[in-house]
């Protein structure tokens, strides 16, 4: 997804010297993190006890994909406050919210609504066994899931959709805190305070989160993955809840400041970046992050992070912003992550998320029993074949889904916008 933003004289002339795109790497970043959640959940379905050690590594860090999850909240922590950013340092007005209340709602709702429903109707159609199912549905189309454990999964057969509910949270919060530092700095924006505001409202955040795990920690009664979606919510809350993902939200808001700055000051980093200094620092913090992981596999649930949360934060978390936050002043890192698939699978990355899933549970269904089970299939050529298989259809419909349902939507909101201060 490239990011059409309105930039003042100085950051006019860092795109045309440079050449590339404003916020170069996000779509690659976007990619990476929509396929290792896919390989993730592939991952899931192969039994690793029945491969040789080789396979065995391969498939356990394959299985830390869902750490892409934590990079798409830091993503769009980045991309969502880059506007608030670019206007407060450059004593700019704050950002219209109307538009940027329908950019979002255009970005989200017709894609995700549509999936939704089609996923609620095969429950129905089919006789899946699931409880709550329309208190789960309307907490999935209210975006409200994510406060309680009995609505946390929106539909029964497309886990995926708990994310939703917790990036719309996200979106809320921080235009919300961006209007206080607005209102708290004046005329005077200052970049060091900012950033010391920012790293406030992250230990303020911490600090609430604490509360939740104090006071919101469900009952032990029925909590557990063998007991279901419902016992698998349980077990996850409140180690995943919203207040603390905002907390990813924020790393990637610094990250935008920090990338913002650096375009303001381009000329004291001429000679960094013209000796590659962006892009080491970028291909360090992003080798880090795969590091961290190797290190980190095969280690329980909740571990090595922040009041046990998940994806290793906020050290995974900030390793990714880390990223994010040069790779824009890069001279080849950038157009590296921008490769062509990487673009493509980044536009049609949303509709890659909300479907691949359901596609697995069809073809559990229709074709290869064995795939519904928790690392169920033995041979690993069958397991290949079949995620092949998953993986083209999913981004057909991701494609389909693109074309059809969410390109018209936002093509038209953003013809009546009056500016282009907010991404696509």
């Amino acid at each position: 997804m490239h990011n059409n933003v309105v930039l003042d004289k100085a950051e006019k002339v860092v795109v045309k010297t440079h050449k590339q795109p404003v916020l170069s790497g996000a779509d690659g970043l976007r990619a990476i993190a929509c396929l290792s959640v896919i390989l993730h959940h592939f991952a899931q379905k192969l039994a690793i006890g029945a491969q040789i050690r080789p396979v065995q590594e391969v498939q356990g860090l394959l299985l830390l994909g869902n750490t892409g999850v934590s990079v798409f909240f830091v993503l769009s922590g980045f991309l969502l406050s880059y506007p608030f950013w670019r206007q407060y340092l450059s004593g700019g007005k704050f950002p219209d919210m109307k538009q940027y209340a329908v950019r979002r709602a255009a970005r989200i709702i017709p894609g995700y609504y549509v999936s939704l429903l089609v996923c609620t109707l095969v429950v129905i159609l089919f006789h899946i066994p699931s409880e709550y199912t329309w208190t789960r549905l309307a907490a999935g189309m209210t975006f409200t899931a994510g406060f309680h454990y009995v609505t946390f999964f929106p539909n029964e057969i497309n886990s995926p959709f708990w994310s939703i509910s917790f990036e719309v949270f996200c979106y809320f919060l921080m235009p919300v805190f961006m209007l206080g530092l607005y209102k708290a700095a004046g005329k005077k924006r200052s970049f060091a305070v900012a950033v010391l505001y920012w790293l406030g409202v992250f230990a303020a955040i911490t600090g609430l989160n604490q509360l939740v795990h104090i006071f919101l920690t469900p009952e032990n009664i029925r909590r557990g993955w063998e007991f279901g979606t419902l016992g698998g919510a349980k077990y996850w809350m409140p180690n995943y809840n919203p207040v603390g993902f905002f907390g990813h939200f924020t790393v990637g808001i610094v990250a935008a400041g920090i990338t913002t700055k650096l375009f303001i000051s381009a000329d004291r980093f001429k000679s960094f970046k013209r000796y590659n200094g962006f892009d080491l620092a970028g291909l360090l913090c992003f080798a880090g992050s795969l590091v961290l992981l190797w290190k980190v596999r095969g280690l329980a649930d909740f571990s090595f992070s922040l009041q046990n949360q998940p994806y290793y934060f906020p050290l995974y978390a900030v390793l990714i912003g880390g990223t994010l936050a040069v790779t824009p002043h890069s001279k080849w890192l950038g157009r590296i992550l921008d490769n062509s698939f990487f673009r493509f699978t980044a536009k049609v990355s949303f509709g890659l998320y909300i479907w691949h899933y359901f596609i697995m549970f069809l073809v559990s269904r229709l074709w290869v029993k064995t795939y519904q089970q928790y690392m169920g299939i033995v041979n690993i050529k069958t397991w290949a074949l079949v995620c092949l298989g998953v993986l083209l259809a999913a981004y057909a419909i991701a494609a389909l889904s693109f074309r059809f349902v969410e390109k018209p939507v936002l093509d038209r909101v953003h013809k009546k916008s009056q500016n282009n201060l907010f991404e696509k």
